[in-house]
C-alpha cells in the first residue's frame, strides 16, 4: 500500500491542513511546467492521488483505516519471521565505521527528543510557552529593578535573590526551547551553524545585558533622584558593626526605621554630634540614599542657610 503521508513528507494521520499546505508546497516544486527534474510527472501524479484520497475528510478517514489495516499485518509479518541473533545484530554494529555509530546514535537521540516534544506540545501548545516565556521575564526584570536598593535587614535580600533567579531561569528554559526546536528541525533538513554553542553564548549574553541593563537604570535613577528630588535627614552611625569605610547606619522617615550599609570613607563625611551623619535621600524611596560628603557644594551651602 503507497503512504501517501510519506510522499507528502508528513507524519501519518497528519491533518487536512497540513496535507494541503504541504501539497501546495510540492507541486509548485515538481510540477512539470516548472521543475527540470526526470521524475517530476510521475511525482506530479502521485502527489494529486495524494490529495484525492487525504483531500477531504472522508476520503482521508477511509484511506487511515485501511493505513491502519496494512500497518496492522506488516507488523503481524515481521513478528512471525526469526529473530535475528544477537550476534548478527552485534556484526551489523561492528560492521560500521565510528563516524557512522555516531551518527546513528545522535539520530535516535534527536528522534526521542522529537518524540518527547510533540507529546509535550499537544499538553501545553507553543504560544502559551511564548507567553509564560515573556511574563517570567518581565516579572524576573521587575523585581530585581524594584529590590536593587536593599534595606541592611530586609526581606529585600530575597525577593532581589528570586528576581535573579526567575529571570536566570526563564533564559534556560527558552534556551532549552530553541534547542529543542532545532534538534527537531535537523532530522529533516541540515543546519549549517553550530546551534548549541550560539545558544550556549546567547544565555550568558542576555542573562549578562540583563544584569548590567538593571545596574545601569538604576544607577542613573539614583544619580537623577539624589540630584533633583532629594531630602536631607540625619542618620546614627553603628560602629560596633562599621569599619573605617563601610559605614552600617540607621535612620528614621515618616516614622519608618531604616537601615544601610554604605560603602564611603567615615573621614570624608559631615558628622554631627551624637555619632550622627548627614543623609540625603530619595524623596520617593528613602532606601535610596548617600552619606553626604564634605565636598557635596550644594548640601553643604543648604546646611548653612539652615544654620
Amino acid at each position: 500500500m503507497i503512504n501517501y503521508y510519506k510522499i507528502l513528507g508528513l507524519e501519518n494521520y497528519a491533518s487536512i491542513t497540513d496535507v494541503k499546505t504541504a501539497y501546495k508546497k510540492l507541486i509548485k516544486q515538481y510540477h512539470p511546467d516548472v521543475s527540470e527534474d526526470p521524475d517530476a510527472e510521475e511525482m506530479t501524479k502521485y502527489l494529486n492521488h495524494a490529495k484525492e484520497f487525504l483531500g477531504d475528510q472522508l476520503s482521508k478517514e477511509d484511506y487511515d483505516r485501511q493505513l491502519k489495516i496494512a500497518f496492522l499485518v506488516e507488523t503481524d509479518r515481521l513478528k512471525r519471521q526469526p529473530k535475528k541473533s544477537k550476534s548478527t545484530k552485534n556484526s551489523y554494529w561492528n560492521s560500521l565505521t565510528v563516524d557512522q555509530r555516531k551518527s546513528r546514535l545522535e539520530e535516535a537521540r534527536k528522534i526521542k527528543i522529537k518524540e518527547k516534544y510533540e507529546k509535550s506540545l499537544s499538553v501545553f501548545p507553543l504560544g502559551y510557552r511564548l507567553i509564560g516565556i515573556v511574563i517570567f521575564l518581565i516579572w524576573g526584570l521587575q523585581l530585581m529593578y524594584n529590590n536593587y536598593f536593599l534595606d541592611y535587614t530586609a526581606f529585600a535580600y530575597t525577593r532581589a535573590v528570586l528576581g535573579y533567579f526567575i529571570f536566570g531561569s526563564t533564559l534556560a528554559v527558552s534556551a532549552s526551547e530553541i534547542y529543542t526546536y532545532l534538534t527537531t528541525k535537523s532530522l529533516h533538513q541540515t543546519i549549517k551553524f553550530n546551534y548549541e554553542r550560539l545558544i550556549a553564548i546567547s544565555f550568558v549574553l542576555l542573562f549578562t545585558m540583563g544584569i548590567f541593563s538593571i545596574s545601569l537604570l538604576n544607577y542613573s535613577r539614583k544619580s537623577y533622584l539624589l540630584k533633583n528630588d532629594y531630602q536631607l535627614t540625619s542618620a546614627k552611625v553603628d560602629f560596633a558593626r562599621s569599619s573605617l569605610d563601610r559605614l552600617i547606619i540607621t535612620y528614621e522617615i515618616g516614622q519608618v526605621e531604616y537601615t544601610k550599609r554604605v560603602d564611603v570613607i567615615y573621614n570624608d563625611i559631615i558628622k554631627l554630634s551624637g555619632d550622627r551623619v548627614v543623609l540625603k535621600y530619595a524623596s520617593v524611596n528613602p532606601l535610596i540614599c548617600e552619606v553626604v560628603i564634605k565636598s557635596d557644594s550644594v548640601v553643604n551651602e543648604t546646611l548653612n542657610f539652615q544654620d
